[in-house]
């Protein structure tokens, strides 16, 4: 299934995929039942980051589970998506079943990730049962189940192939039944938009301002503004600030790193800068997060 990793200095425990044989691939489906017993009781007490995805269907019971600092109460029919670099808390996981399915990016064909990734502003985490009941998803997952039960012998390649189209199927069926709220913009999403949205998330460390990104991306500061307001009624500024900001919360939270130590990470030379931007867009200090939490 996994393989966890030893804490950083930020306590958020990584958990990297690591197929239990050879013959599992870069898709494993199981069963929470399963995985409980594999990961052992204390597997699931404290915050992860995954560098794989993670989908999971409550078939049986009730739980919350946090993802990024919002609590998700899951009931029977309820479908999680934890994605690679999100931080994630279990809840009771011994009180639900169901099945899930741990797959590694690179094993879903780049169209389908891209047009998964497009298909809206923001990708939930949580389709709810009321949401998804009407709409092919559980077929999808109908499908994955059996690709997952069918044998290898000695058309692993095949059976593998078949896994990724079937995960493919159940992503694209997800985005289809995406929430309303949650695609609010333009009918389609802009490939430049999609860009910025990527190079926040692997520059927030070293690039706060726009011009940074536009420099890079080959756009005017005032495009970039123009089109993430466009898509999500925010500043261009504003989505970078969001993206440190959760960063810091999720270094504060969940571990012990000093402040200063943080603030070097996230690419501020000073701790007092860094404390005083973060509590301008957090309304708090980071020393009194940290206490709260």
């Amino acid at each position: 299934m996994v393989k966890t990793g030893h804490p950083a200095s930020d306590d958020i425990r990584p958990v990297q995929f690591d197929p239990p044989t050879p013959e599992v691939g870069d898709i494993e489906v199981l069963d929470l039942e399963r995985m409980r017993v594999r990961g052992g009781p204390a597997e699931f007490l404290t915050p992860q980051r995954l560098d794989f995805d993670m989908l999971l269907r409550v078939d049986e019971g009730t739980a919350t589970h946090t993802v990024d600092f919002t609590a998700y109460a899951l009931g029977p029919g309820d479908v999680l998506w934890v994605r690679a670099g999100q931080t994630h808390q279990w809840g009771r996981i011994d009180d639900i079943d169901g099945p899930s399915v741990l797959f590694a990016a690179h094993a879903i064909d780049d169209r389908t990730r891209e047009l998964v990734r497009t298909s809206g502003t923001a990708i939930p985490n949580v389709w709810p049962a009321s949401l998804i009941e009407r709409t092919p998803v559980a077929e999808a997952w109908a499908l994955l189940l059996a690709c997952g039960r069918q044998p290898t012998g000695d058309r692993t390649d095949v059976r593998d192939a078949a896994l990724a189209h079937a995960t493919g199927a159940l992503l694209t069926q997800l985005a289809l039944a995406q929430p309303a709220d949650q695609t609010a913009g333009p009918a389609a999403t802009h490939e430049a938009y999609i860009w910025f949205r990527d190079e926040i998330d692997r520059r927030f460390g070293e690039w706060h301002q726009v011009t940074h990104y536009a420099e890079r991306l080959g756009y005017s500061p005032r495009t970039l503004n123009r089109l993430a307001r466009a898509h999500t009624g925010r500043s261009a500024k504003q989505l970078i600030d969001e993206r440190v900001v959760l960063e810091a919360k999720r270094l504060l939270s969940h571990g012990e790193a000093p402040v200063a130590e943080i603030a070097e990470r996230l690419g501020f030379d000073d701790p007092s800068n860094f404390s005083a931007y973060f509590r301008a867009r957090a309304g708090v200090t980071p020393g009194a997060f940290r206490r709260a939490g």
